[in-house]
């Protein structure tokens, strides 16, 4: 393989594992923003319905109330009908308006079973709300009809309580379903996050790391030194392998050279490199000085 394809397919591997690393921490944290936005609707609409069925429960209080309001125990207990019919007109006001809340949190759901469950939640509180209404436009407490007591007291799966119950119970399997689902889709992100730091990291290790221990490996002439010199010739250290090479062989010219003439020896004049090789240069001159000088006795084994 070419020193040219290999350069460009390392290049296309960091370009992809740059794209994947990036890609993937975008989807880690829009999956993340994701879940957040869940929970936080999720604990909006669980205290919407809460509301609502607190709402529920004072409805009834106040009608059952209202209903014995002559009753001997009510009137002991202490509750007024003035009292009780402010408390029915304030759930009523307060259950339309969580009510209207809940519709507009759950208008982005996909879920069938829940715009099927809040038509029913919806049904079930236009008939009370209807029977309120002709109750509460008489102006004053007066004794309940049992159509409006029927509401909550006969058939409670049919009834709004019923309705919220049902409502709730498909709505937490809905977000079950989505919480799961989104969380998947966050693990998956993450898993590709940590191949897309793996694969920069091996990247960086073979571009950078393995090189230099293969240099190493090579100057220090051990077992492996042909095969790392080898495997240089394919990356761009192997032009500083040849430098370095280069260097030290001209340094072992030198030491035998200045060997020589520390034993008496004459040298040969270093090997020019090229035209204008200072070290040759200053090997020939060196020989010239010591010849014409004769403060050293040159000669030759």
């Amino acid at each position: 393989m070419g020193y040219r394809l290999q350069r460009a397919l390392q290049n296309a591997a960091w370009a992809c594992a740059g794209v994947l690393l990036l890609l993937s921490v975008w989807g880690v944290g829009r999956e993340t923003r994701r879940l957040t936005t869940l929970h936080e609707a999720h604990a909006a609409i669980s205290a919407s319905i809460a509301q609502l069925e607190q709402h529920a429960l004072t409805i009834e209080r106040s009608l059952l109330g209202l209903a014995h309001a002559d009753h001997p125990k009510v009137r002991y207990v202490g509750y007024e009908p003035e009292s009780l019919w402010r408390a029915l007109q304030h759930a009523r006001r307060e259950a339309n308006k969580e009510l209207r809340a809940l519709e507009a949190r759950t208008a982005h759901y996909a879920s069938k079973q829940i715009h099927e469950s809040l038509m029913q939640l919806r049904a079930a509180w236009l008939q009370l709300d209807t029977e309120l209404g002709e109750y509460l436009a008489r102006g004053q407490p007066e004794q309940v009809s049992l159509s409006t007591l029927r509401v909550f007291s006969l058939e409670r799966q049919s009834t709004f309580v019923g309705a919220i119950d049902q409502f709730r119970h498909r709505y937490q399997r809905a977000q079950q379903a989505i919480g799961q689902r989104v969380q998947g889709n966050l693990i998956g992100h993450f898993v590709l996050c940590l191949v897309g730091v793996g694969l920069l990291g091996g990247l960086a290790w073979w571009r950078w790391v393995a090189p230099a221990q293969w240099l190493r490996a090579a100057l220090d002439q051990s077992e492996q030194a042909h095969r790392a010199s080898a495997r240089l010739q394919a990356t761009e250290w192997g032009e500083l392998y040849q430098r370095l090479r280069f260097y030290e062989q001209r340094l072992r010219e030198a030491e035998r050279f200045m060997h020589d003439l520390a034993l008496g020896r004459t040298p040969a004049p270093l090997t020019p490199t090229d035209a204008a090789d200072p070290l040759a240069r200053s090997s020939r001159w060196l020989l010239q000085r010591l010849e014409q000088g004769g403060s050293i006795r040159i000669h030759t084994d």
